[in-house]
């Protein structure tokens, strides 16, 4: 095993006791992560709130990320998840009432059901479905489906059913021709495969903290580009998301409680932080400024072309081998495999007995190794696959 690959591993105990291919879900605890909050904790119950430290971290972790994705750091809103975000960002929007919304039908369900509540409001008129034909959509699929009347295509880089990864850079652009915005979530991307939401093109991207960023549940980033953030018009607000919050206080050199906050006038910050109503989970941030870090000294994300994808690739060949059908195309996939199974919960309970972790999906298995799993894991995942199978035969 490769010296940086033994040292990272050392700081993930899960990895002394499970083979854990469950990513997609919830990465692991490292001991950095645990360290950071401990100290956090540890001043809180010593000293009272660390609120001032607190802040100080949220704006160094806000600017940590944006160089994680290409952005600014002025681009990115620290949120308490994608749901909050993408809903902080749709109420901000002037949609005509009379467009539709273009969706993937291998989305995550919350910004599918988002849409359709939109719908049900009279805010917009249609929510179209695209379905995928090989475990993608494609670009074909939302090309046929975006027309003038389109004011959002929503797309998640990955697909967490599928493990595809749509061409986000190619639909933006169809997007941009028809006047429409490009919205993607790439929660299933960021940390593991290299992600730039400029060369992306696209006008929005959201994600969480806890899958591949190995962090606490409980927070999240909304990207907004410039352009998009000058025509933000929030329908509901909050006490963070105006430009004499505490924040933008701090940020002035003044005392945060110095003076009242103006009641009687509402003018909202002028960067992303225009998306952010309330309080932030500070604990869950505060988890990130550890993994974060660690990510960045290993370069998670450019260890996929060397390490990752080399895992992954194995995946689809050694399930591929035994027959199986595997949903997620080799030539657009990013970490995550998925294959069918006629008895997924019974193949699930077995690999659970053999201190392998995995995701159980509707008539199918989901694995999903990171850039700290190795190919010996692989290779014991793939066998004890393969011995369930022989023993249902028998």
């Amino acid at each position: 095993m490769e010296a940086w690959l033994e040292y990272v591993r050392s700081r993930i105990p899960i990895t002394r006791r499970k083979v854990y291919l469950d990513n997609a879900g919830a990465g692991p605890l490292s001991v950095d992560v645990r360290i950071e909050i401990d100290k956090f904790l540890n001043l809180w119950e010593e000293y009272g709130e660390p609120w001032h430290e607190a802040l100080e971290d949220l704006q160094r972790i806000r600017a940590e990320f944006a160089s994680f994705i290409g952005a600014r750091a002025d681009e990115i809103a620290a949120v308490p998840g994608v749901t909050y975000g993408l809903n902080s960002l749709l109420s901000s929007l002037k949609l005509n009432p009379n467009s539709n919304v273009v969706v993937s039908g291998i989305n995550f369900p919350t910004g599918v059901y988002a849409f359709h509540a939109m719908r049900r409001r009279g805010l917009i008129s249609e929510v179209r479905v695209v379905e995928p034909e090989d475990g993608c959509v494609g670009v074909d699929g939302f090309e046929k489906a975006i027309d003038d009347r389109t004011s959002i295509v929503y797309v998640d880089l990955v697909s967490w059913i599928t493990g595809c990864v749509e061409d986000i850079k190619e639909i933006a652009g169809i997007a941009s021709r028809h006047g429409s915005l490009l919205v993607t979530d790439i929660f299933q991307g960021v940390g593991v495969v290299p992600v730039d939401v400029k060369s992306l093109r696209v006008d929005a991207a959201l994600t969480g903290s806890y899958k591949w960023l190995m962090g606490l549940h409980g927070a999240g980033f909304v990207y907004v580009s410039r352009g998009l953030l000058e025509d933000l018009e929030p329908a509901y607000s909050g006490w963070m998301a105006v430009d004499d919050s505490v924040l933008e206080r701090m940020r002035r050199g003044e005392e945060l409680f110095s003076r009242p906050f103006d009641l009687k006038r509402f003018a909202r910050a002028k960067d992303a932080k225009v998306l952010e109503w309330g309080t932030w989970p500070v604990i869950a941030f505060i988890s990130l400024k550890a993994s974060l870090k660690l990510l960045k000294e290993f370069d998670a994300p450019g260890k996929y072309k060397t390490h990752t994808r080399r895992l992954v690739s194995r995946l689809i060949e050694g399930l591929s081998d035994m027959g199986l059908n595997v949903v997620t195309p080799p030539e657009s996939s990013a970490a995550i495999v998925v294959f069918k199974h006629d008895r997924p919960k019974e193949l699930g309970l077995a690999l659970s007995r053999s201190n392998i972790v995995i995701s159980v999906r509707p008539g199918s298995i989901r694995v999903s190794p990171h850039f700290y799993n190795t190919i010996d894991e692989i290779e014991h995942f793939l066998e004890a696959v393969r011995r369930f199978r022989q023993g249902v035969a028998g």
